[in-house]
């Protein structure tokens, strides 16, 4: 890597890095592949745990280094270092409203590729870069049982599978929107929302201009109910999204469901979606399910998961049936390699996570991938872009990943180091690509927080 680069990149995030060093003296939040944020709210901390009248603030930095060999499966390599520095402040009020603001520098640095497409660090809608940019600005109005939060902010429905703030991106996710929480969430919380995802222009601060591209120049609006009081010791999900992007020919809505329960030996988590409408002009009718159960131990927990996404079955019809994965989270779900999103794909995975020190955990992950139309729509990756696209006279069989991470607490917890290494073993339909090499990653990512 050329150390030129990262310097000349990383003026700004060098300086904020300081600042977060110099004033530490809290404890860290660990950064676990699972990016789940509070379900009833956007923030990144609740309104309930901070004090009334105060204001508080807060920093984080957080560098990663990956390394990827083969990821287009013949000879290439790519490795580049991710560093993402942030700085909020809040300030609650005797009434508990909150105001709330968070600015992010987000880089890439070191980048050397062989092969491998080059990282994009000037695309308008990016997932490197954001120099020096408001991350987050809202204001939330707490009344009884409701609140109602206006201005920039991120949204973590459910398990995330389709609407997450997308945390391991070195951007991550925000929305502009009214969100409105109603009811309590040991009975019965609702949530509406009216929104439109934020493209991230690293060389413009709080840029607002069209992306070109299909989900963040689109509007995004919905409604979701966690109900824990039908079933003891349940809960029952619901949504309805609706997703508008009128220059793409794009109305598609969904409607789905989840059933969880954690004190059952065998821990079953159950959902499905249903969309409908129209997707690139044509009529939209496309489906998912998911079904897991698990079991924890007394320092570990062992699960095993099936999800379905449906493809499209003739994309010369009149007819889109691959299903829309929306804005999710797909890297805790379908192999840390971001190789797989929730569309044209059957997946299998088993996964074993186990407390082995103080603070220490290793997660295991075995997936497997099949495409469910195989000769007539493409493989798509976590950004929900193909892979390939649609072939005929191939396999179904995509192949098998592996991986193995490690989180670690640092000095008395004030640093967590998550590392990790995963392997794709390439199946028939490579194969029969003739793109019969392995993909290798390898990430050490770092992470120090100040609350």
């Amino acid at each position: 890597m050329d150390l030129k680069e990262i310097n000349k990149n990383s003026n700004v995030t060098v300086a904020l890095a300081a600042l977060v060093y110099w004033t530490a003296s809290c404890q860290v939040v660990a950064e676990p592949h699972s990016e789940a944020l509070p379900a009833n709210l956007a923030t990144n901390t609740t309104l309930t745990q901070q004090p009334t009248n105060a204001f508080q603030w807060g920093a984080s930095i957080r560098s990663r280094l990956e390394k990827k060999q083969d990821f287009n499966f013949d000879n290439s390599s790519q490795d580049y270092v991710l560093t993402r520095t942030r700085l909020h402040a809040s300030y609650t009020t005797p009434k508990g409203h909150r105001g709330y603001i968070e600015l992010q520098d987000a880089r890439v640095a070191g980048e050397s590729s062989r092969g491998h497409p080059p990282v994009n660090s000037n695309a308008k809608a990016n997932v490197f870069e954001d120099h020096l940019d408001i991350h987050q600005a809202n204001w939330n109005w707490k009344l009884k049982n409701t609140n109602l939060l206006i201005g920039r902010q991120k949204f973590q429905l459910g398990d995330g599978r389709l609407v997450a703030s997308l945390e391991w991106v070195n951007t991550a996710r925000v929305s502009d929107g009214i969100r409105l929480t109603w009811g309590s969430s040991e009975k019965r919380q609702v949530d509406m929302f009216l929104s439109r995802p934020v493209a991230i222009d690293p060389k413009n601060v709080n840029d607002q201009t069209r992306a070109g591209n299909r989900y963040l120049d689109s509007s995004f609006h919905g409604a979701f109910v966690a109900d824990n009081a039908t079933f003891k010791d349940s809960q029952l999900q619901y949504w309805l999204y609706h997703r508008e992007n009128r220059q793409f020919g794009d109305e598609v809505s969904t409607i789905g469901m989840r059933f969880t329960n954690e004190d059952l030996w065998w821990q079953p988590d159950l959902q499905a979606a249903y969309q409908f409408g129209n997707f690139d002009n044509k009529e939209h009718s496309a489906w998912m399910i998911h079904g897991e159960i698990g079991h924890n131990f007394k320092r570990g927990n062992l699960s095993l998961a099936y999800s379905f996404a449906s493809g499209d079955s003739d994309p010369n019809d009149t007819q889109h049936g691959t299903f829309d994965n929306l804005y999710p989270s797909n890297h805790p779900y379908y192999g840390y390699m971001d190789l797989f999103s929730l569309q044209n794909v059957k997946n299998l995975e088993l996964r074993y996570s186990q407390q082995v020190g103080r603070g220490t955990r290793i997660h295991i992950g075995w997936n497997t991938f099949w495409l469910s139309e195989e000769d007539t729509d493409a493989w798509y990756h976590a950004g929900l872009a193909p892979v390939r696209v649609a072939t005929k006279n191939v396999n179904p069989y995509v192949g098998k990943e592996i991986d193995v991470a490690l989180q670690v607490p640092l000095f008395s917890g004030r640093l967590a180091l998550l590392t990790g290494v995963s392997v794709f073993f390439a199946g028939s339909y490579l194969k029969d690509l003739e793109l019969n090499k392995n993909a290798l990653f390898y990430y050490v990512n770092m992470t120090y927080t100040i609350h």
